[in-house]
């Protein structure tokens, strides 16, 4: 299934006064991640639709696995792979590289809903959204990778 790879410099407002990463920032990194994963193929996942829906793809869970620290202006891979494609829900897999050193690993399970005035609803998987989510061609986007000053 789908895989998806972008840079990013680690930078002081992420640090503890250790030079640490603080922790929740892997949270944060995964939700831009798979953001800038489906920004790569094409769509917006919380855009409003023709019918005016709000999309979204809330979080139903993750774990997270803490290997070895990341610290100060490491450069960082963050790999994103498609792990599972349900009905409603897709699971990924994230990797958290340092050359080639994985510092953090994590699974999330999101679903494909759409919202309105009357409530957040879980809907099917568009099926050119399943076709893209389904290749196995790898994706990066050009765009993403952090200022190397």
């Amino acid at each position: 299934m789908r895989e998806f790879r972008y840079e990013r410099l680690l930078q002081w407002s992420e640090c503890d006064p250790a030079g640490i990463i603080f922790f929740p920032h892997y949270a944060r990194w995964m939700v831009e991640g798979v953001n800038m994963m489906f920004l790569a193929m094409g769509i917006d996942p919380n855009e409003v639709t023709a019918s005016g829906m709000q999309r979204g793809l809330p979080s139903t869970g993750f774990n997270m696995q803490f290997l070895a620290p990341a610290k100060l202006h490491d450069q960082l891979v963050h790999e994103i792979v498609v792990s599972r494609l349900g009905t409603k829900s897709l699971s990924f897999k994230h990797r958290f590289l340092r050359a080639e050193e994985c510092l953090a690993e994590a699974e999330e399970v999101r679903v494909w809903a759409e919202s309105n005035a009357s409530g957040l609803r879980a809907i099917a998987v568009p099926e050119p959204v399943r076709a893209l989510l389904e290749s196995t061609e790898p994706l990066t986007h050009p765009l993403v990778r952090s200022p190397s000053y």
